[in-house]
């Protein structure tokens, strides 16, 4: 069994009502936008925590990151109504499956007034 536990990091840039997260994490050398699935193994989302502004974040999932325009499907979507702090853990993780080793997940931001938003999302990649 192969399993590594990442927690990802991210903010909206204040200025914007809506943008695609860069995620950081100590595992990374540099920010990414997306989080490619290895094939044959499996993305589980354990944990979401979300504060700051009110905002909507959105869980999304390509099936070709290598396409030049990927089609992003929204698997699941999380609202901060007001501004606060939210923390949801899974008893049943949001699974995603490399079938192919092209799949990837990217998680977006949407605000009806710009305001400093920040996010914390615990990403186990196994091959159970």
């Amino acid at each position: 069994m192969v399993s590594e536990l990442i927690t990802v990091y991210g903010e909206t840039d204040g200025s914007s009502t809506s943008g695609t997260f860069s995620l950081n994490s100590p595992l990374f050398h540099s920010p990414v936008t997306e989080i490619r699935i290895p094939k044959g193994m499996k993305a589980k989302i354990w944990c979401k925590r979300i504060s700051g502004e009110a905002v909507t974040v959105l869980l999304r999932m390509t099936r070709d990151i290598t396409a030049s325009s990927p089609t992003w499907i929204t698997i699941d979507v999380q609202v901060l109504p007001s501004k606060g702090e939210l923390e949801l853990e899974k008893r049943r993780p949001i699974i995603i499956e490399g079938i192919t080793g092209k799949e990837a997940i990217r998680l977006e931001w949407s605000q009806t007034t710009a305001g400093k938003s920040y996010i914390a999302y615990e990403l186990e990649i196994t091959d159970e």
